[in-house]
């Protein structure tokens, strides 16, 4: 039984620290590793000689470490995976490609929004960097994975909500589900240059995991109007899912 336990615990330092990856830092250092998983010095290093040698994990100099090529190639290869891919990778390349605006597929990591897949120009490289990994609350692409959770009560928030925030919160969803779509707010008290819409990409079972975004600059991309893009890039990716067929139907990705 102790041979069996001690197993687990390393399957779960292992992927405690495969996690750090994940949180908006392409690469880690040891002590960024250390201090997010409470795990001593020696044995990080010890277990990312082991994941370093079986291609789970890679050294890219100076002591810093990203995720290795082996696991993009077992994560590829998951069916749910590889068909959303195969779905959304041509909508949102005739998104980018019709609008020349920075297009996503994300999901969220827990209570913060996570990017999947990404389609930019070399122009748009900082916008990823400013976006980092939000709280899904912070967000257009996380409020509309959350007005879909079926959870009208979750949201990320530092302090329990009160009643009367309760109730505003839950009207805030509901408007999100009857628009289709979550964008940036309007109004001359938000300053921010970049907007945001999203969508949700309904599964077979309608449940919904990831949302379609797409971003643009205050003024010049009404948000509303990348609500719809996204919406109708969404539905057209949900539709290939439905089917699971490689003929998806993405005629209709901007009309």
């Amino acid at each position: 039984m102790s041979e069996i336990n001690g197993k687990r615990g390393v399957l779960a330092r292992a992927f405690d620290i495969l996690g750090c990856f994940t949180e908006g830092m392409a690469e880690r250092s040891v002590a960024d590793i250390c201090a997010a998983t409470d795990l001593p010095p020696a044995t990080v290093h010890r277990m990312l000689a082991t994941l370093s040698e079986h291609g789970a994990i890679e050294r890219t100099g100076r002591g810093r470490y990203r995720l290795g090529p082996r696991l993009w190639r077992l994560g590829h290869g998951v069916p749910d995976i590889r068909l959303l891919r195969d779905c959304a990778r041509p909508a949102l390349v005739d998104l980018h490609a019709s609008t020349r605006l920075p297009v996503a597929l994300a999901t969220c990591e827990g209570d913060r929004l996570h990017i999947i897949d990404k389609i930019a120009g070399r122009g748009t490289v900082r916008v990823w960097e400013q976006l980092g990994s939000p709280m899904l609350d912070e967000h257009p692409a996380g409020l509309a994975l959350l007005a879909w959770s079926g959870d009208p009560d979750r949201r990320p928030a530092s302090r329990p909500l009160r009643s009367e925030e309760q109730f505003a919160w839950r009207q805030k969803l509901a408007q999100i589900r009857q628009l289709g779509f979550a964008h940036s707010p309007t109004g001359a008290q938000h300053t921010s240059p970049l907007v945001w819409a999203a969508a949700p990409v309904f599964a077979e079972d309608q449940s919904v995991d990831t949302c379609v975004m797409i971003g643009g600059r205050r003024g010049q991309h009404p948000p509303a109007s990348l609500g719809r893009l996204a919406r109708t890039t969404a539905r057209d990716i949900s539709a290939g899912l439905r089917s699971g067929a490689d003929d998806a139907p993405f005629s209709r990705t901007h009309a």
